[in-house]
């Protein structure tokens, strides 16, 4: 999984603009160069229903 998109979405919770995608699966070593810099969140390798697609830096509510 190569991911190097740093776009932040504004949180519905706290209206922060600190809103990343959750990526599901195992990481590659760019995706957690990513992680690192805090522009997107790791979901975890296993992957399924209705997970979560956002997450919010500041008050770490998922969406």
């Amino acid at each position: 999984m190569n991911y190097m998109k740093s776009e932040k979405y504004t949180c519905p919770e706290c209206h922060a603009k600190e809103g990343v995608d959750i990526l599901y699966g195992y990481p590659s070593e760019d995706t957690l160069q990513s992680w690192f810099k805090k522009d997107v969140e790791l979901g975890g390798c296993i992957v399924g229903d209705e997970k979560p697609t956002h997450k919010c830096f500041k008050c770490g509510h998922q969406w």
